[in-house]
Parts: C-alpha cells; sequence; structure tokens
C-alpha cells in the first residue's frame, strides 16, 4: 500500500497518517505551537530545506490545520501560517509526543518542560477516561466496532 493510499481507508489512524505521517511535519507543527506564524519562524525552527519546508506547509493548509492568511500591516505577499481549530485539536497529540520522546529516545533529561499557565506548575500530561477520570492504559482498554465501520473492509481487526 502506498502512503497516499492510507486517505482512503476506513480506519481513523491510517487517515491520520496520511496527513500527518510525512517526514518534518511534527516539527513544523512544534513550532507552531511554540508560536511560529512566518515562513523564516519555520525554517528556523526546523531547519528543514525551503522546497521541503513549502511544500509540507501547503499539505498542512490544504488539510486545514494551518491557516496562510495576510501579515496585518505587511506589504501584499508576505503571509503568515496560523494554527486553525483543528491545527489546534492536534496538541494533546504533540504533547503525548513529546511525553514519549522525553521517556523512550534516549534524552538524559526533557529539553522542554510544560507549564499549564492558569496555577503556574510545570505539567506532565495523562489521558484519562472522559467518563470515569482514571488513567487509560492499553491494556485495559479495547476496541469495539463504532457507527462508522464498514463490515469486509480494510484497516480496523477487532479481536
Amino acid at each position: 500500500m502506498r502512503h497516499a493510499e492510507l486517505s482512503e481507508e476506513n480506519c481513523a489512524i491510517a487517515r491520520a497518517s496520511a496527513v500527518l505521517g510525512q517526514r518534518w511535519v511534527w516539527p513544523i507543527l512544534r513550532s507552531a505551537f511554540n508560536g511560529a506564524r512566518r515562513f523564516e519562524d519555520y525554517q528556523r525552527g526546523t531547519g528543514v530545506a525551503r522546497n521541503i519546508l513549502t511544500d509540507r506547509l501547503a499539505g498542512l493548509v490544504e488539510h486545514g490545520i494551518l491557516d496562510k492568511s495576510p501579515r496585518d500591516g505587511v506589504p501584499r505577499g508576505h503571509r503568515e501560517y496560523r494554527l486553525t481549530e483543528k491545527g489546534r485539536a492536534l496538541f494533546p497529540v504533540y504533547l503525548a509526543l513529546m511525553q514519549w520522546g522525553n521517556e523512550w529516545t534516549g534524552l538524559a533529561a526533557p529539553p522542554i518542560d510544560v507549564v499549564h499557565e492558569p496555577c503556574g506548575h510545570r505539567t506532565t500530561p495523562t489521558v484519562v477516561c472522559s467518563e470515569c477520570g482514571e488513567a487509560l492504559v492499553a491494556r485495559e482498554t479495547r476496541p469495539v466496532l463504532g457507527a462508522g465501520h464498514q463490515q469486509g473492509g480494510p484497516g480496523l481487526s477487532v479481536i
């Protein structure tokens, strides 16, 4: 299966991977969550080649994750790339990737901590059940067929 074909699967993980699984997408999103707006901000924050950055930013705009809009008070042609609501919804995924990287990639210590500004404390994000508030762990969850399941379709195996 080719990468582009993932977007046709009846599977949320496959479809998300089609959009978010390209190289450099997460470092670009990291820059966006850290306040990047201008092309130069993204280039400086990632170090990615300009042609690749142009391509990835265009893809994120095409998928509605970033919005490309004129900069206030700046001559025509200058644009800003800002997270949309859809892009901001990726923040929990971003935090989860950061937390996983801090724990499992050999870093001596986390290079970045997250501060919850309302209380002023450094925080470790956790995924909890929306119903009972308990932490979710893989061995205590199971997939069940949802309303969008297509009988006989690829992409989901429920054991």
